[in-house]
Order: C-alpha cells, then structure tokens, then sequence
C-alpha cells in the first residue's frame, strides 16, 4: 500500500468523524516532530532569478519587499553564482554539488552522468528525512526522475497547475510522472498532429472557464506542457504540502522549483504595468556578437515586465512565509530561497542559455533563514549553488562526501574564502561526453572575474574578457590587456585549465 498523505486520509475517513481522527493523529505527530533535534530543510528555488533585479540586493526598484523583510533574519550570500546560465546544468550542480564539468548535464533536458545518479542531496541525506520533491521545470523534472529511487515523494509537473490537476491527476493517478512526460512527447513536441490539435483547442476551452481578470497578460504558464496557474494557487498547494510534511514523525526535506520568474513573465492585476513610467533607464551595453540581437527598447519592456512579475512572487513568497510563520513551521525549519541562474536584459541578450556569463545571468540570490532566527548576517565573500548540497548534510548532520566540489557555506560550517576560485560553465553546444568543444567558462576570486570563450566563430575562438567587479559591476571595461592585472589574469588561468583538464582526464 503507498503513502497515506492526509488529504486520503480525510477522503477515507468519512466526514466529521474522519476529519477529527485525522485530526488528532496529525496534531500528536507534529507534536512528536517539534521535540526533534533534527531540523527540517526547505528549499525553494525561483527559476530564472537574478540577484542584479531584486531591491533585498541593492536594486532601485522595489522589486522584494517581502524578501527585504526575509533577509533580516537571514544569512544573506551577496556574491552567490550560478554554476550554469540555464536550469539543466544550474539545478544539476544545485542537487549534486558538483561541476558542468563533472556531472556533465549541459545540453537540453539532459541528465547527468549514469555513474554519477547516486550523487545527489536526495541519497545523501539518507532515510532518517523525508523526502519530497517538485519542480515546475520540465527539464528539472528529468533529474528529480533520475534521482527519483531516493526520493519519498516525487509529485508530478501537474501538481498545482490548472488544466494538468483537471487532466493528468484526475485521469492518471497512479502513473502521473509517466503521463506527464506522454503530453510533452506527442503534444508539444509534436509526435502526433492530430493529438496536439485536440489537446490545445482543449486547453485554449477551458481556459475560457478560468477568469483572466487578475491576469490581464493571460495566466502564467509552466514549460512544457505549458500548464496554466495562478500564483496564488501554486503557493497555497506548496504552503499545504508542507503542512503534511510538518506533520511526519520524522524530519523532511523539500526541493520546490517554481517556474516564477521565468519568462513569460505575466503578473497579476496589480502589478503587472507597475514599473512602465517609473523613469528608470538601465545602462545601455553594446550589443554583444554572441548574442540574440535584441533591441534594447524591447530589452527595456521585458525587463518592465519581469521585474512586476518577481514583485509579484514576492507577495506571494512573503504570505507563502506568514502563514508557515503562524502555524510555527518556521521555529522547526530552515528556509532557504535561491535559483538556478539569472537572467539578463543587456547586450542584445534577453532572457538566458547563451554563450554569455555575465553577472546578470549567473549572479543569483542566496538567503538561508535558521529555524525561530530574528538577526541577520551577511557574507560577501563569492560562493556558488555547488556549496548548497555540502550545508545542507551538515545542517543535517551528515558526513559531506570527498567527492563533493562544493564546500559548506560560511555560517554553516564553511570560511569566508576570498582566494576562493568560483567556476561556471555554459557548453550547451557540446557533446557532453567529449571534451568540450564550444564553450564559455567564468572563473571569480574575489572581485576578480575572467571570461573564456572557446570554439565559438570569428575572433571567439579563443577569446578571454577581465572585469574588476569592485570598481567596474556592469562589466563595461574590458582589462584584459592591461599589464598589472598580467599575474592575476595567469593564476585563473592556471585553475581554470586545470579545472578542464582533470573533468577531460575522466571521461
């Protein structure tokens, strides 16, 4: 018999005699749970979120009020990358705690290495937590199915959108992650026309039965399929689904990747237009060879559109945060928001996944809130989403691997390291089990940022960029060239290509 989750429990239960059993059972679990030494993890993930757009980090407009209000009681990382600048080779390092160049998830919907599947955050916290994980991200959903054997409950894409809880869920209960990735195959990829006519004109009707009125640019979607939903509706599913979990006898541990901000980007009523005539001009760049040749006025109304839609999930993230605050969730639990990488709104570039590695595409938020803390700390130091898997076993208690590229966090058993080398990677046009061939890498220590272009046509071939952050965070001076930055230029170098050559070395 599978898991009695406590929605069943009250469909079992008959009426008001169920609801009071259910009731009673669940009051003394949580009861048991609040007497644990071991904590519970949340972990939330905002996909596509940029540090460079949010006012908790120093942006102009007030894009995260709530998160602002989160951050005082927080350990909050200013320098915090990701190790990819798209969700595949992001959220790979996120789960594994290693490399691009390690796990080798770099392509499209890609999985990591099969000798690798073992090395995941899931196996490693071991059976003393329980385990649930979500994401709205198809792509994500690939590597929570690889690592599926070692976690307890793997909810579906559908979970808490509106026409997948009216189609797969109520249809295919018992196999919804296997119907889930049928939709995707024949109806959005196009494996069968006729199936995809009679799906969309499907969708496009009930649609008509969810009332647009909050959401004046139509209703946020998810990937693909591209399952409608609310953001009221997605937390108020995650904020229940933590409820059950608060209720277990044992700790837990939750992975929830929401789609928010991820283009489209479709706020609600009151906020959506909220920043079209504030007068902010960002800084105009050139436009860069290996991007998409967007112009910057459609740059600008993109950019309008995302920062309403993460104003947007920040409400929702601060009433998400209030109502586990009330049901004193949060005394048990630590809470940490992040992403899987950036986007960007500069260069002729919108949006992520291209050969570029700037700080908007890679720099993301990092706030870890202890069970019951009122203070906050702040770390400058750079760290990346490598050192996510290490504190989150020490958080836990557990042993962190040797094989773990990452290192635990400062204020979580790690050191403020400012020799540290942070490396990313973006080899979405490689062969992911041959040395790469095309390929941009960015190594950072300290304020110290280079950039390497590799395979890529004309002069990108093999090209290098140095940025000095401290004086220069818009990246609009390369210094390269210039003699006294020669010795530091030569040092990240040094690491970098030995990075290269000890992942090629395993292949």
């Amino acid at each position: 018999m599978g898991k009695l989750s406590r929605r069943d429990f009250l469909k079992l239960g008959g009426g008001a005699l169920g609801a009071t059993l259910a009731s009673k059972i669940i009051s003394e679990s949580a009861r048991a749970n609040q007497t644990k030494k071991t904590p519970n993890i949340i972990l939330l993930i905002c996909d596509a979120m940029t540090a460079r757009n949010l006012s908790v980090y120093g942006y102009s407009r007030k894009t995260t009020p709530n998160l602002e209000k989160f951050a005082e009681q927080a350990f909050v990382y200013h320098n915090h990358y990701a190790n990819g600048n798209f969700t595949t080779p992001g959220t790979s390092s996120l789960l594994t705690g290693l490399r691009p160049l390690t796990h080798r998830a770099v392509n499209h919907g890609a999985t990591i290495r099969k000798e690798l599947a073992g090395h995941n955050v899931f196996s490693f916290l071991g059976n003393g937590y329980f385990k649930t994980a979500y994401t709205q991200n198809y792509w994500a959903n690939y590597l929570l199915a690889q690592f599926s054997s070692a976690i307890d409950d793997l909810l579906p894409v559908s979970e808490f959108s509106l026409l997948g809880e009216r189609i797969i869920n109520r249809h295919f209960k018992n196999d919804a992650l296997v119907a889930d990735r049928a939709f995707e195959k024949m109806i959005y990829y196009g494996n069968s026309l006729l199936l995809s006519f009679i799906a969309n004109s499907y969708f496009q009707s009930q649609a008509k039965e969810i009332s647009l009125e909050k959401y004046p640019m139509g209703l946020p979607i998810q990937g693909y399929p591209q399952y409608p939903f609310t953001m009221e509706g997605l937390f108020e599913g995650i904020k229940n689904k933590i409820i059950e979990l608060d209720a277990l006898a044992r700790p837990f541990f939750s992975y929830f990747h929401v789609f928010p901000p991820h283009h489209p980007y479709r706020p609600q009523k009151d906020f959506a237009g909220m920043f079209d005539n504030d007068g902010y001009k960002p800084i105009e760049k050139r436009k860069h060879a290996l991007a998409h040749d967007v112009e910057q006025t459609s740059l600008n109304a993109e950019r309008n559109n995302y920062d309403a839609f993460v104003a947007n999930l920040d409400s929702a993230i601060g009433r998400f945060m209030e109502a586990l605050k009330e049901r004193g969730i949060l005394d048990r639990a630590y809470f940490i928001i992040a992403s899987d990488h950036g986007e960007t709104f500069e260069r002729g570039m919108h949006g992520h996944g291209s050969p570029l590695l700037y700080e908007p595409l890679v720099r993301i938020p990092l706030m870890i809130r202890a069970p019951g803390a009122q203070t906050r700390r702040d770390f400058l130091t750079p760290t990346n989403n490598i050192d996510l898997l290490p504190t989150i076993l020490n958080i836990a208690g557990q042993k962190i691997p040797d094989s773990c590229e990452g290192a635990a966090l400062p204020g979580f058993g790690g050191i403020e390291d400012a020799q540290r080398g942070v490396i990313v990677t973006q080899a979405l046009e490689s062969v992911a089990y041959k040395p790469f061939t095309k390929a941009t890498y960015a190594i950072l220590r300290g304020k110290r940022k280079l950039i390497y272009y590799h395979g890529y046509p004309n002069k990108y071939q093999e090209y290098f960029e140095f940025y000095d952050l401290q004086e220069d965070p818009e990246e609009l001076n390369d210094k390269y060239s210039q003699p006294k930055f020669a010795s530091i230029i030569s040092n990240l170098k040094a690491e970098l290509f030995a990075a290269i050559d000890k992942a090629n070395k395993k292949l």
